[in-house]
């Protein structure tokens, strides 16, 4: 199956995250006028990328890192070529040859699929098409399955985040040299990669004229839950307008009455104390509903939209799911929705598990399809004023759902923060700011301190495993995070360790103690509870730490498995964002202290 569009209506950022989210096989083609790039996906993961008509492969990368020398290239180029039906990508063929580590070949398939986003990211437009369903099409440069133990993908969400961040901060005073240098390919020659020449691959002209584009949405996607947007709505001459032309026979008191509600303070002026640290997305075509959500909404500090197209919020649910939001549909039930539309519509918005779907419906809605609905996984129904089921109720009932939905939000908010999802959002959005690898760990630990007991962060070396932070161990996790410099261990002192090292998998289940205590537990005393966790960190294809977590002297709990899988997929891609923003700054550094001094 192929796809294809304009980058300036679907841009790059997006397809990426779409195929990511989707865990989608294909080669995504991108044409502009300098040229064309391409993009591998496999389940999801980056495995390859094609730089401007191949003017950048991965062996002039690996050439340029230093990671193979021009002979070892021509070398698998010779054997690449003449392997007939049983040609292997290059860099299998480089792995299998000897001639190339696993780390290094990673590293440079990173830096070469970055520099083809960031380059495609300063196109003022262009045109994609996907072809679905196969990653064959970049032959020389993708990872197979076979080629070695463990496959080496990219995490596609980890790889844009850091190209977002290197674009956001290194284009706004630097080139595209710049980011070819921090890319480790500064030694390539594009103009000579070229037959015929061609662009040199600089900023400047047309490319930075859409920098300040990029920066802006960036920004947006930052402030988006921070601002409460247009806020017009709420003037008071809005909303008479509007509570003249639902409710023209109704006493003028009771106008007044929902005037004052809606019109209250908002959270700038005292109303609400902080952010409830959830999101509501209104569905509906009443103008009265939409007025009465946001306005409540903004009163009590939580962000909410409206809109009344079910088939344009893919974009707002992504970005405020990035925001690590709880986040609420409310979708409008009309009187006379007979055709069940807005079951519908709510089963196709269970794609996004993180959601909680709510109807807002009327008493005639309930009577025949509430308990249907409750079924269908709603996870509430609220009443809402309707003219249909009576006129002389219709404002009474709009006075009743401004003052209720305050406190219901208030008690979805508390029972939010409470439960495991809350958890898991608070360590998703720290583990966002984190900028060192011990800074994750540290998040992590504090995350696992509710499931457990006792928890450690062991640094992975070649034949130890050595201690840096733990919680619980020689006293009360209630003491929070300690510093445990002194344990040391043998990489091999339990079989669970050594296997999940070598695989980079998380595991949980019974650990590998027999009658006769490992050296861990002749330091820290054995648990009670046999099930153990070791959650690992890793780093271009290799766990260069883990937590190893336990229960204690406490019996055995169900800890959420699925958020803890989560979160070493998450943490792996934040854990290369360290690493190579470390490197990042060290190239940076070096590069300032050897520049010439200026004349004075």
């Amino acid at each position: 199956m192929s796809l294809t569009g304009d980058l300036k209506h679907f841009p790059i950022i997006d397809i990426i995250q779409l195929l990511h989210g989707a865990r989608k096989s294909g080669v995504l083609r991108l044409s502009g006028e300098r040229g064309e790039s391409q993009l591998v996906f496999h389940e999801g993961d980056l495995v390859s990328a094609n730089y401007l008509n191949s003017r950048v492969r991965i062996g002039q990368v690996l050439v340029s890192a230093g990671a193979i020398s021009e002979e070892q290239l021509a070398r698998a180029l010779e054997i690449q070529n003449s392997a007939g039906d049983r040609r292997l990508p290059l860099v299998n063929t480089l792995l299998e040859q000897g001639m190339v580590g696993e780390t290094a070949a990673y590293n440079c398939l990173e830096s070469l699929i970055e520099m083809t986003i960031i380059e495609v990211m300063t196109w003022n437009e262009g045109h994609f098409s996907l072809e679905m369903g196969g990653d064959e099409g970049c032959d020389g440069y993708r990872f197979s399955k076979t080629g070695f133990p463990q496959r080496i993908l990219l995490n596609s969400q980890g790889i844009l985040m850091e190209t977002l961040r290197i674009y956001d901060e290194k284009m706004r005073e630097g080139s595209m040299d710049e980011i070819l240098s921090i890319a480790g390919v500064d030694n390539l020659d594009l103009e000579g990669e070229q037959p015929g020449g061609g662009q040199a691959v600089t900023g400047g002209g047309e490319q930075e004229r859409g920098l300040p584009a990029l920066q802006q949405m960036l920004a947006e996607q930052r402030n988006m839950v921070r601002r409460a947007g247009d806020q017009s709505y709420r003037s008071v001459e809005e909303l008479g307008r509007l509570i003249v032309d639902e409710f023209p026979a109704a006493a003028k008191e009771q106008k007044l009455e929902l005037l004052s509600l809606l019109a209250g303070p908002g959270p700038e002026a005292g109303g609400a104390a902080e952010p409830r640290g959830m999101a509501v997305i209104l569905v509906t075509r009443s103008p009265l509903l939409s007025t009465m959500v946001r306005s409540i909404c903004h009163q009590e500090g939580v962000y909410a939209i409206a809109t009344d197209n079910i088939a344009s919020l893919d974009m707002s649910i992504r970005l405020l799911l990035c925001q690590a939001l709880r986040l609420f549909i409310f979708l409008d039930v009309p009187h006379d929705d007979a055709a069940q539309e807005s079951l519908s519509s709510g089963a196709e918005l269970r794609k996004y598990p993180q959601v909680s779907l709510v109807l807002t419906a009327c008493s005639r809605f309930w009577g025949m399809l509430g308990m249907q609905a409750l079924a269908s996984g709603m996870r509430a129904i609220i009443p809402r004023p309707c003219r249909e089921c009576g006129e002389e109720a219709y404002l009474r009932q709009a006075l009743a759902f401004c003052s209720g939905l305050g406190a219901l939000l208030r008690s979805l908010s508390s029972e939010h923060g409470k439960n495991a999802d809350q958890r898991f959002f608070s360590c998703i959005s720290r583990l966002r700011d984190c900028r060192t690898r011990t800074e994750i760990a540290d998040a992590l630990l504090a995350y696992l301190m509710e499931p457990f007991e006792r928890g450690i962060v062991f640094l992975v070396t070649e034949t130890e495993l050595v201690a840096e932070h733990s919680f619980g161990v020689g006293e009360g996790k209630g003491e929070g995070l300690k510093p445990l410099s002194t344990l040391c261990i043998a990489r091999d002192d339990q079989e669970i360790f050594e296997d999940m090292v070598k695989t980079g998998t998380m595991y949980y289940g019974f650990h590998s103690d027999s009658t006769w205590p490992h050296q861990l537990y002749r330091l820290i005393g054995r648990p009670d509870s046999p099930e153990v966790l070791l959650f690992p960190l890793v780093r271009a294809n290799r766990v260069v730490a883990f937590i190893y977590a336990d229960f204690g002297s406490r019996p055995a709990t169900a800890p959420t498995l699925a958020c803890i899988e989560a979160l070493v997929q998450y943490s792996t891609a934040q854990v290369s964002i360290s690493a190579y923003r470390q490197k990042l700054k060290a190239m940076l550094e070096r590069q300032r202290t050897q520049e010439p001094p200026q004349a004075g």
